[in-house]
């Protein structure tokens, strides 16, 4: 793991990080999902980043898939 990926991850989550906004705000409070909104906690970190790839490419293409287009696009390897 990438030192300070945790603490990277952790902000990521908890608060906007100028690139994106919280993915508490739709995952819900600990990423235990929300409504329709999936879970993340609990799901492998190599799943979530092709996820996130595949949400920036638009390769998801579903209504999902456009909303976290918007969320995922600016990310990069260093956020």
């Amino acid at each position: 793991m990438f030192r300070g990926s945790i603490k990277k991850g952790e902000a990521l989550v908890k608060r906007r990080l100028g690139q994106t906004i919280a993915c508490e705000i739709c995952h819900g409070e600990g990423l235990k999902g929300l409504g329709d909104v999936p879970r993340l906690a609990g799901i492998h970190p190599i799943y979530i980043v092709r996820q996130l790839y595949i949400f920036q490419t638009g390769a998801n293409s579903s209504t999902a898939g456009r909303q976290m287009k918007k969320v995922a696009e600016k990310l990069t390897k260093t956020t």
